[in-house]
């Protein structure tokens, strides 16, 4: 766990697209998206709704390692059939996001460490029994990460909270940030 306190942001932006700007990272999480639908609606009919999600994400999408950190939206991630760990814990939050409240389920950002080693790393964050579950999209269900998560954001389509210290260390602009600048800029009217 970080030190400080998780913080709520009208939304985060990142850039991650590869296009040069800074997108919200709230829009990748689209339960709404059409394809994402009719999958939550095949994969509700299980009553282990969650694992059942998580072994869809990883069984029909390979993992696959970028250069850079492109973060795709749910619909390129089933087009490809692939991605990597935050493009997984992408399409899985929004599966999960279709019959669960935006207040139990999240992507979670920060870095894993395991044999020594730490990485940037994404996963899926849901309300459990009276603690927070780890849900790792890019493993089956069943299987226990070994490691240790660090948590520096959680994000979903509706709400983005952070601990200090992620803005810089992942790249982060609090949206409130970007528009106090651009008033203090007066390129808009505050």
């Amino acid at each position: 766990m970080r030190n400080g306190t998780l913080t709520q942001y009208e939304d985060l932006l990142a850039n991650v697209r590869y296009d040069g700007r800074f997108h919200s990272i709230r829009d990748l999480v689209q339960p709404h998206d059409p394809l994402v639908m009719e999958l939550a609606d095949v994969l509700i009919q299980d009553p282990n709704f969650i694992e059942i999600a998580q072994a869809f994400v990883d069984g029909f999408t390979t993992y696959q390692e970028e250069i850079g950190d492109y973060w795709a939206q749910p619909f390129e991630t089933l087009a490809l059939e692939a991605g990597d760990c935050d493009d997984k814990a992408i399409l899985l939050c929004s599966i999960l996001r279709n019959y669960m409240p935006a207040e139990k389920v999240f992507c979670a950002i920060g870095t894993w460490r395991h044999n020594g080693d730490e990485e940037g790393h994404m996963w899926v964050v849901t309300e459990g029994n009276r603690k927070d579950r780890t849900i790792e999209a890019t493993a089956p269900p069943g299987r226990t990460p070994s490691g240790t998560y660090r948590l520096s954001a959680i994000f979903n389509d509706e709400y983005a909270f952070a601990f200090p210290g992620a803005m810089q260390e992942f790249g982060l602009l609090p949206f409130e940030a970007v528009i106090q600048s651009l008033v203090e800029a007066g390129a808009i009217l505050g």
